[in-house]
Order: structure tokens, then sequence, then C-alpha cells
């Protein structure tokens, strides 16, 4: 007669060793994955910053055409990249103040661009507009223009 007394305690450690040894993939296998996700936004984020941080622009000059009631403003990009930007023109006259503004201004790098705001107020001689120049990135250029 063969004794298998033996054999019970083999099959019950390859069992146990085989359960470690699936916990243990798990675990990695989804601590791997967590810190993949981790690295890529901290590497994206991180390149976002350096856009923020090098990203240049001023307004050159502004100007009023009173036949068409436009204030003209013109935006210079001399930063690395390509920017986005928003005007805000806060006019102040005499007897009221209003806002006027252009959304989504692409500006290439190195160039120069005009924006157009329509002025739907009165502007008197000495009036003021406070320009703002707001980039996606949170940038921002200011300007003060009176009115001649």
């Amino acid at each position: 007669m063969i004794e298998r007394k033996a054999l019970s305690p083999v099959i019950s450690s390859l069992i146990l060793s085989a359960a470690v040894i699936a916990i243990g993939g798990s675990i990695w296998s989804f601590s791997m994955g967590a810190s993949t996700v981790i690295a890529e936004g901290y590497v994206n984020d991180t390149l976002e910053l350096v856009n923020e941080v090098t990203e240049r622009f001023i307004v050159e000059h502004v100007c009023y055409d009173s036949g068409t009631d436009t204030l003209n403003i013109t935006v210079y990009n001399y930063g690395d990249q390509q920017i986005t930007v928003d005007a805000y023109a806060n006019i102040t006259t005499t007897t009221t103040s209003f806002m006027e503004t252009y959304y989504g201004k692409v500006i290439q790098k190195g160039e120069s661009t005009r924006i157009d705001i329509s002025v739907s107020g009165t502007v008197d001689s000495g009036d003021k507009a406070s320009i703002k120049i707001h980039s996606r990135r949170q940038n921002n250029a200011y300007k003060v223009y009176y009115f001649p």
C-alpha cells in the first residue's frame, strides 16, 4: 500500500502560492496603471505650465475710429507659441460705464494683429477705455486709452 500523506501539504502549498502570486500580480498591475496615469498627467501639466510661462504678448497700439465707432487694438505676440486671446474694453464716460468684448482672436508667434471692438455707446473727448487682453492660458496685458 502506498501512503499519500505528503500529497496534501504539497497541493495546499501550490494553491496558496498561486493565490499569493495572483493577488500580487493584480496589485502590481493596478499600481503600474495608476502610476502611469499620474506620470502622464504630471508631464502634460508641466508642459502646459512651460507654455504658460513662455507666453508673451503686449498691447502695442490703440486708436478710435469715430466714423465707424470702432476701437482698434493692436496686439503683438512676441512669445514662442500661438495664442488665443479675448479682448475686453471697459469704457467709462462722464455719465455711464459699459463693457465691450471680442472673443477668440488667434495670434501666431511673432505676429501683430488688430482686434476691432465696436463701441455701442457715445464717447466724448477725455472718456477712458480700460483695455484688458486675456489669453486662454490665463495671462493678461492691460492698456488705458483716453478718447481724443
